[in-house]
């Protein structure tokens, strides 16, 4: 069952997710020149790095189809009337 965000909510979680990537670039980046690309913190650092990128593109992939598909039902509507 999916229970869509509402438009404030979707603008919410994007400046959420946006926030926590930028922070975490800043984490990979410290960690990565502290203690080197090879060490298993920058490793890791840069692993979650990824995984919030992740997560921020496949929620932009959901707001986007979710936008697709109420613009959709709002066409079929107009043209039934």
């Amino acid at each position: 069952m999916q229970f869509p965000l509402s438009p404030d909510e979707h603008a919410a979680m994007a400046r959420y997710l946006s926030g926590i990537k930028r922070q975490l670039q800043e984490v990979s980046d410290l960690f990565t020149s502290r203690y080197g690309k090879g060490s298993d913190i920058a490793a890791a650092a840069v692993k979650t790095l990824a995984s919030a990128a992740l997560l921020e593109h496949d929620f932009l992939q959901i707001e986007e189809s979710d936008s697709i598909s109420l613009s959709t039902r709002a066409e079929c509507s107009v043209s039934r009337n």
